[in-house]
């Protein structure tokens, strides 16, 4: 997809991020979320991953936001600083037609820049989030783990897949 650019989020992008999230959280399993995000919650959201030095970046098509990505830690101990999870959405709208693939690719390519030695997806194993394993797959992550029943949403039991990708040269 063409005319896709990228710029660091602002807190600026707070209700348009909002609208992105919280559309899945009411809507799907590929969050565990199970309560809308508030304005507070995603200026802390993008405060955290400043404060890690990690890349939260927005993609925007013709000037409309249309998706974001984030590193963020994956665990709390030191021995995994370099190992960050990522997030990433898209405006319902705008799936399936390259844009997440290219967004994966700017917010894995800028966190080999900030020290990123290893990435993870931690991604609902249900039929809503086929598209992102799929996604995750054709970037080059890998399978590495399957967790069943680990979430409980809309009153059903969500298992996860994990898959990783090395940046280390």
């Amino acid at each position: 997809m063409t005319g896709v650019a990228f710029r660091p989020v602002t807190t600026d992008d707070t209700v348009t991020l909002l609208d992105i999230y919280n559309h899945y959280v009411t809507t799907s399993t590929v969050t565990f979320d199970l309560e809308p995000w508030s304005p507070r919650d995603m200026d802390h959201k993008i405060d955290t991953v400043a404060a890690l030095g990690m890349p939260f970046i927005v993609a925007e098509l013709d000037g409309d936001l249309v998706g974001y990505a984030y590193l963020s830690t994956f665990r709390e101990k030191a021995a995994y600083d370099t190992t960050m999870e990522n997030t990433l959405y898209l405006r319902p709208d705008m799936r399936g037609r390259g844009t997440g693939r290219l967004l994966l690719d700017e917010v894995v390519r800028l966190g080999a820049v900030a020290g990123v030695r290893e990435v993870i997806a931690v991604i609902a194993n249900t039929p809503d989030a086929e598209a992102s394993i799929r996604l995750h797959n054709a970037a080059g992550f890998s399978l590495v783990g399957e967790m069943n029943n680990v979430g409980l949403k809309f009153d059903r039991w969500i298992g996860v897949v994990m898959m990783q990708k090395s940046l280390a040269s």
